[in-house]
Parts: C-alpha cells; structure tokens; sequence
C-alpha cells in the first residue's frame, strides 16, 4: 500500500497517512444447527444484503463482508469484499510480508447433474461470470496480491474408521484452480470474468464456487499502520445454462450508489439544528447511479417515497421517463434529480427523529415483466449527533511525528453543548495503533481551529469484538459550550499514526484539519474523519441558568398577510432581518425593526432571521397565506 507525504518540516518529516481498512464476519466455518442449503440453476447473487452478510443460502463459509462502501462505481448497490481481516475485524494473525491467504467465500452446493428430468452436459451452454474490481475505494492490492477462483466437485474416497473396524465411504471436494489475477490500482471499473464450464467432472450434485484472496503485509509500513488493505470487491455472480460468450447479458436495471440523505453538509445531525434552519440544511438535488445490464436499452422511471417513522408525513416524488443505454456500452448512467419542493418537516415536536427512504427504478417499457427494476431501501436518522461519514470505514487516517493535532469543522445553528465524541478507530495488527491521544474541542478562528477550549486527557481506542463498524463514545466530565463554528479532533501523542476511521467515499475534506508545527492545514485526502460530536447535555450534569439561552423568536400573526411583529429579539443585540425561501434563496433584507411589512412576499414558507453584528443569529419560521 502506498503511503502519501504531503509535506516536510526542517526538523523532520510531517506527514498525513491513510491506511486500508474493513470489518469482518462472523467465521461461516463454524458448525450450523441446520443442514446445508443445496442450490439450483440459475445461481444469482448480486450482494444486495441489508445485513452486510453474504446471503447463507448462497454461500458457507467466509469472513467476506457484503457492503455498499468500497466498490466504486459498481455494476449494481452494494458488492463482496475480500481482505485480510478475520470475523472480529483484526489482522489475521498468520498475516506477513509474504502473502497469506485472507477472506474465502464458498458456495453452498449447487446441482450441475440436472435441473428437473434434464440431465446436464457441456453442451448446455453453461457459464459461470461474474464481475471484480480491486480496491475501489478502499486499498488497491499490490503485484504480490491476487484473487483466486476455484471450482469443486464431490468425490468418493474409501476411509477406514477404527471405531467401526471398517472402511466407511466418504464424500469430500475436489478443487481445481479455474482463474486468478494479480493485483493492480483500481481504474473505476468493474471487470467481467466469463468460463465456461466444459469439464465433465463438474457436472455432479456438488458443485462448489470459492474465492479467496491473497495479501501481504509491507514491512517499510509503520506498525500502526498495517491494518486491513488489499481489498477485492466481487459482484454479480451468475451461473446458467444457455449461455454465451459473446452476447451475455441479465435482465436487470439497477441502483449502483448510496441512497441520498437530502442534507446539505452532513449525513447526520440532531433534529433540532436542522429545525432551526431547514432551508440551509437541505440539498434536494442529487445524483441517482443506474446500470443496464440487459442487452437492450430501456425507458425507465424514478420514484422517491420518504416516510416520518414517528408520523403521517409523507413525500413522493415521481420523475420523467428516461432511457438506459447498456451497461457494456455506456458504462453507468448519471441521472440528476431535482426535488425543488422537497424537505423535511421542521415542525415536530420531538427531539429526535428518523425518516424511511426508498427509491424505485420500473422499467416501464415494452419490456415490462421481462426485465425488472430495482429498489433501494434506507433510513435517515435525526439523533443527537453530527456525522460527515456515513459508517463505513473504507481507510484509517493518521499523522506523523508526536504531538500533531488533527481536527474536524462543525457548525450549529444555535448555542448547544457537546456531552462526548464517538469516534471509530481501526484494528492494526497486533494492535500496534492502541496508544494514547488527547480529545479536545476548538473555537473557531477564521475557519481553521483557534483557542482550545476543552481536553479529555489520556484516552485510547476501544473496539468491539462483536460489532461490525463500531463506535465508541467517549463521555465529556464537563459542561462544553459551542455556539456557530467550532471543531473536534484529537491531539496524537504517539510519533506514528492513530489509524482512526476515515469514509474514503464520501469527501468533506475542506473539513478536515491538521496541525503539524507550521500551522492549520486542510487535509489533501478526499474523505470524513470518522469523529461524531455528541450534542445535548450529559443527564449527570447540571447546566446553570448563565449557559440558557433563546434560540428563536416568535412571530405573530403567523401565518401572516401583509404586518408582522417580533417578540423575544432584544432590539439593540440585532442589526437586521434576512428572510429566505424554501429553497435557501435571499428574498428580503430588513434594517432590524419589530414591527415589519412583508406584503411583497409570495405564499409559502419562509425562514426569518434576526441577525447580530458578529453574524450570529436566531430564526423561526415565517407562513405568508393571503
């Protein structure tokens, strides 16, 4: 894996680092109470699993995980990825410098005798494909790395048992290598791999598929820094009968990206900072990702459905009929959506709150029922919390020397208090990353971190040996007030990298920070930080009446026609009132004044802001209905 230098100090070097990174599964090896699934043709599987797990009628065995995170540009939502961590998501303990053999994944049985009264032969025309990619956004697997395809098929062997004092006969797996390829940095597409499956022996009752990886572990790497790389990702696997090579195809139209959270600036953040100022926080346009891989073109249409899982509110929007051209001609096909009317209520009372997203694509031309659309299922959650990432940890991010500083930009929209930080810190081998650091919270000073106000003293990673992907937060002992801009980070007392968490897919660079001896940075790496400021007041602690404050300002008459007075907005704090559109558009300015004339405004929804001269503010919401 290549490790990336941004820049040197005179006194040495001073580096950012990112290293590979995945969970793992449970050890699909371990004995199961049931029988094991035995499978017919067609055998499909495109990993579309909401569980992140191999589907277990499919495939046994394996610590391959199944995720929308690391593919990049994928032949459809979500792929396997092989690497070299075990079920609890460390570096698998045989790992070295010589490559060693890390994820498998095997197929339950599968019958290539016959399919009903059928018996099969090489001249069924019969085809195993599927479709890889190495690295995606995770690591790319170096020349020494590979990915290994085999086929098994059962055999009879005699066995003597000595407690029976006979031979007794035994079914066991015959493997043969089918296809392998060396590693190489990934170029943003998936490849297909076609065999055509010819040898006689393969035509039994138990015919196995298995994947495995090989990866190796650089010895000029730092310790901390050998955690998980050498990433495979592993998608649409396909095997039939009438089949063929040069004209292969599925009858399928599908979502190949992450569904959108309709936020602006995060993928999380509490429910009552979204509420204060609704109109800044959305972003309803968005990019939908659409593979066609049938062998003809097609007219299709997209439908979004948001559903309030705590109400009747519902949102569905339906878009104009389009054409996918074929995935082995155009690639991926980037249609922009406009949701202009779209955003989330703001008038809950609640603190808390989660909405259901779901899309649709329907094929909806003469092929209907031929060919099907796909659909992609998600859940927005308004907790207590801010995130930039969206969970998966596809790298780890560190620095070099001791005593760095490394720091992520938030902004509230109205004075709260921060009660912890939840931080996802990566397994290294032999846990070599589990060192002490120092949480602290800045101010802000021009858009970079100025005066600190706050240190947690001492800390170190905690993992989770039972969670896939898990946080740990890290509770506050005191009372630490944040109004406007202000960062969270870690001070890194160790002279080489923390590997914490780093989403290498979704980029919010700009803020990311770091600190090395000359100065405040923004980090070069496309990413998120996975640190997840924890808002609101811890239960044990008591805020005293001096940290209060109002956060918003009443309006009446609201709705309203023409004459409108403000109450709760102390005059002589407030130079003016700005008003905004749903869509975030200025459309008033005011010179501060309680009593003001909107008649020039339009029915709708609007925000009202009474604005100081340091740029802080308060809001509410503002109805006009003549």
């Amino acid at each position: 894996m290549t490790i990336l230098a941004v820049f040197s100090m005179m006194n040495g070097i001073a580096q950012e680092y990112l290293t590979g990174f995945n969970g793992a599964l449970p050890d699909a090896n371990m004995p199961k109470s049931r029988e094991e699934t035995v499978a017919v043709l067609p055998f499909f599987d495109d990993f579309t699993n909401m569980d992140m797990r191999p589907d277990a009628s499919k495939w046994q065995s394996g610590n391959t995980s199944a995720g929308s995170g690391f593919p990049y540009m994928p032949v459809n939502y979500m792929a396997a990825t092989l690497d070299i961590l075990d079920r609890y998501g460390k570096v698998y303990s045989r790992g070295n410098s010589n490559p060693f053999i890390g994820d498998t994944l095997m197929s339950v049985k599968i019958r290539l005798d016959s399919i009903g009264n059928h018996r099969l032969t090489p001249a069924d025309s019969v085809y195993f494909s599927f479709y890889f990619q190495p690295g995606g956004f995770g690591d790319s697997p170096e020349r020494d790395d590979s990915l290994v395809l085999q086929f098994g098929y059962g055999y009879d062997e005699l066995v003597f048992d000595t407690v029976l004092n006979n031979y007794v006969t035994l079914r066991k797996t015959e493997w043969r290598h089918v296809w392998a390829t060396e590693g190489f940095e990934c170029d943003s597409v998936f490849h297909k791999v076609m065999i055509p499956i010819t040898d006689t022996c393969y035509f039994k009752e138990d015919f196995r598929i298995l994947f495995f990886n090989y990866g190796t572990l650089p010895t000029t790497m730092y310790p901390n820094d050998r955690s998980n790389m050498d990433q495979w990702n592993v998608d649409m696997v396909y095997l039939d009968m009438n089949r063929h090579a040069d004209h292969d195809s599925y009858p399928l139209v599908s979502f190949t990206n992450n569904p959108p959270t309709f936020l602006n600036r995060y993928q999380s953040m509490p429910y009552k900072h979204y509420k204060a100022n609704p109109i800044n926080e959305i972003d309803n346009v968005y990019d939908v990702y659409l593979t066609n891989l049938d062998v003809n073109a097609h007219n299709v249409r997209y439908s979004c459905f948001v559903d309030d899982n705590n109400s009747p509110w519902q949102y569905h929007f339906v878009d104009n009929p389009m054409i996918i051209n074929q995935y082995y001609n155009m690639g991926v096909a980037i249609n922009t959506v406009w949701m202009n009317d779209f955003i989330y209520p703001y008038n809950l009372s609640v603190d808390t709150t989660s909405f259901t997203i779901r899309q649709y694509i329907e094929v909806i031309d003469e092929h209907v029922g031929e060919v099907r659309g796909d659909s992609v299922i998600s859940r927005q959650e308004f907790g207590n919390y801010f995130a930039y990432d969206d969970g998966t940890p596809e790298k780890g991010y560190g620095l070099v020397p001791s005593d760095t500083y490394m720091a992520v930009q938030f902004k509230v929209t109205q004075l709260d208090t921060i009660q912890g930080v939840s931080m996802l810190f990566n397994r290294t081998f032999n846990n070599a990353n589990y060192n002490f650091f120092d949480i602290v919270v800045w101010k802000d000073n021009n858009g970079k971190p100025g005066e600190e106000i706050y240190t947690l003293k001492n800390q170190r990673p905690v993992w989770d040996d039972t969670v896939m992907y898990a946080f740990h937060t890290y509770d506050f002992d005191r009372i630490v007030k944040v109004n406007s801009v202000f960062y969270v980070g870690l001070r890194q007392q160790y002279s080489k990298s923390i590997n914490i968490g780093f989403d290498a897919s979704t980029d919010n660079r700009q803020y990311n920070f770091y600190e090395t001896g000359d100065g405040w940075r923004n980090s070069s790496f496309p990413g998120s930080i996975m640190i997840r400021p924890v808002m609101g007041t811890n239960p044990d602690l008591v805020i005293s009446p001096d940290n209060q404050n109002d956060s918003s300002i009443e309006v009446y008459p609201n709705p309203a026609r023409d004459i409108i007075t403000i109450e709760n907005a102390n005059e002589n704090l407030y130079k003016e009132i700005v008003i905004f559109d749903v869509t975030g558009r200025l459309v008033k300015r005011y010179s501060y004044n309680n009593t003001l004339n909107v008649n020039e405004l339009q029915n709708g929804v609007y925000v009202l802001r009474a604005v100081k001269d340091d740029g802080s503010y308060i809001s509410s919401k503002l109805m006009i209905c003549k």
